[in-house]
């Protein structure tokens, strides 16, 4: 499967911009529910992608209607293996404990990740 940006035009008129989808045989199969916008993490990924944009407005101008599989439901998630946050911290052996200080807290978030199998650096994080 393979993507490009599209423009799309809204019910209402307006153009917006959307990843589109396209099967192997070249067929759009789906696209972003959301418009997106332009971005990167340096000014010459941002210039990429804005040259990405201007191709898109090459292309034919698309409409939700192109897009075949669209039912207009959104899909339901089965929530049955969703856990609590007691069952996570009673499966990662994080049993609450009574109130401590608040500035105590950071000091298990390496824990915590650690547990989950993340790398903390010697940071410590803090939360609210």
């Amino acid at each position: 499967m393979t993507w490009e940006y599209r423009v799309f035009r809204e019910d209402d008129g307006a153009f917006v911009v959307r990843e589109g989808y396209y099967a192997d045989d070249g067929s759009i199969m789906a696209c972003t529910e959301k418009a997106v916008a332009p971005m990167g993490e340096s000014i010459e990924e941002l210039q990429g992608d804005v040259e990405w944009f201007k191709e898109a407005l090459k292309l034919p101008v698309l409409t939700l209607a192109d897009i075949p599989s669209r039912t207009g439901k959104k899909l339901k998630r089965a929530r049955n293996k969703n856990l609590s946050s007691a069952q996570v911290r009673a499966q990662l052996g994080l049993a609450r404990s009574p109130k401590r200080h608040p500035r105590a807290r950071h000091e298990r978030a390496p824990r915590v990740l650690a547990a989950l199998g993340k790398e903390t650096g010697g940071k410590a994080y803090r939360t609210k």
